[in-house]
């Protein structure tokens, strides 16, 4: 009955096996999603194995359970769970998240899993499939929440940039005002910020008036400091971003971090990071990548060889039309050529400065900030309850899994979070 735990042997509760050979020049258009180790790396037409699925990763990267709700084809870098054994299929994937699987690593170069010592790892879990299924709506009301709030977050960043891409690239307010038109979806305030002629210039045609510059006349690029390393800490103190921290999805990594004491942060607070400002990478094969700093709750610190991107005050410190302008138009492309050193390519933070682009009048920029704050500003929220969900959910899942707290007790945390 319900709230009764046995423990045995993981073979017992599933049973895993390696994916299926799928060489990337061998798969062709499809919906179906290829897992790797590390994620989803592609689609194909076929699927072998049926949604539900749970995946860890076998080879490469190992353990990092992947819940998979549409039929899918594992790649053999994972193990699959073939069958779950009368189990509830989201409650083994989070039981697959709560074991750390390094310690069963075999590889000595590459990590690797064997299927066969990890079936003999013993695990206890409900008897009940109905509170393994309670198990995992609590833990699962909270991934989906996350999720939700990442896929808002990607839709509301698409709008800011169609909007620039309309405004900035494709012109096409003026191009309708040339023709006669009135801009699509524009209201008339904002369509009198628009020229109604192109002229040329050494770019090709760009809006009359407007003007070739650099991002000097847009922001202010500055270099990290040089922390020493005998002063980072595992905890306590002002997070320092280093280039590891800028993810490749303009996001920055906390959960990674070091963190340097109070006292030498308060020394350095020309390099403490606001909310709203940019980072990029300045040294290695990752010079150019970006992210915004969207933590309200957060000050960190910049550390070398990472630049902060801040606009120039008459821009009210909205950033939003340097951030739209690196991902739609060529900015970051220029960075990386400027970037000199064949070994470990460098750029200062001139070097950064100096990237070219086609610049409206202010009154422009100002209004495209306004309506991109607005969007950035609901990124800004759902981030922040992202993490508190995050919290809440690492808390929750070590404590459900081993029977250190039951459901009821779960549900009134959810509640409190929700």
């Amino acid at each position: 009955m319900a709230g009764n735990w046995i423990k045995t042997a993981l073979g017992d509760v599933l049973t895993l096996q390696r994916g299926f050979d799928l060489p990337a020049q061998n798969r062709r258009s499809g919906t179906v999603p290829v897992v790797a180790s590390t994620g989803i790396v592609g689609r194909h037409d076929k699927a072998p194995v049926k949604s539900p699925g749970v995946v860890i990763g076998r080879s490469g990267s190992i353990g990092g359970a992947q819940f998979i709700t549409d039929d899918f084809w594992p790649l053999n870098t994972t193990l699959w769970v073939k069958d779950f054994k009368g189990n509830y299929p989201r409650f083994v994937y989070y039981l697959l998240c709560s074991i750390d699987f390094k310690g069963f690593n075999v590889g000595s170069g590459v990590p690797t899993l064997n299927r066969n010592h990890i079936h003999s790892l013993a695990v206890s879990i409900p008897s009940s499939y109905s509170e393994q299924k309670a198990i995992a709506h609590i833990l699962g009301t909270l991934d989906d929440k996350i999720e939700l709030n990442q896929q808002m977050n990607r839709n509301l960043e698409a709008i800011a940039s169609a909007i620039f891409k309309s405004w900035f690239v494709d012109f096409d307010p003026v191009r309708a005002k040339l023709e006669g038109r009135q801009p699509v979806g524009m209201d008339a305030a904002t369509t009198a910020l628009f020229p109604d002629s192109f002229e040329d210039s050494s770019l090709g045609e760009i809006p009359k008036g407007w003007m070739l510059g650099s991002l000097a006349n847009l922001c202010v690029v500055q270099g990290g400091f040089a922390y020493k390393s005998k002063d980072f800490m595992q905890e306590g103190g002002y997070p320092v971003i280093k280039i590891k921290n800028i993810r490749e999805d303009g996001t920055v990594d906390i959960d990674d971090i070091q963190y340097i004491p109070n006292q030498i942060a308060h020394k350095t607070s020309d390099y403490w990071l606001k909310n709203g400002e940019l980072v990029m990478a300045m040294t290695g094969a990752t010079v150019g990548k970006f992210a915004l700093i969207l933590n309200r709750q957060l000050l960190s610190l910049l550390n070398q060889r990472v630049a902060r991107i801040s606009p120039l005050k008459k821009y009210g410190g909205f950033v939003w039309f340097v951030y739209c302008a690196l991902l739609e138009t060529d900015l970051v492309d220029q960075i990386i050529s400027i970037a000199d050193g064949s070994a470990q390519p460098n750029i200062s933070a001139s070097g950064i400065e100096s990237a070219r682009l086609v610049i409206p009048p202010d009154s422009l920029i100002k209004s495209f900030n306004q309506k991109a704050n607005a969007l950035f500003d609901k990124i800004i929220s759902n981030r922040v309850e992202s993490r508190t969900l995050i919290a809440t959910r690492d808390t929750l899942l070590p404590k459900l899994m081993s029977g250190e707290i039951r459901v009821k007790e779960a549900e009134k945390i959810l509640e409190d979070v929700a």
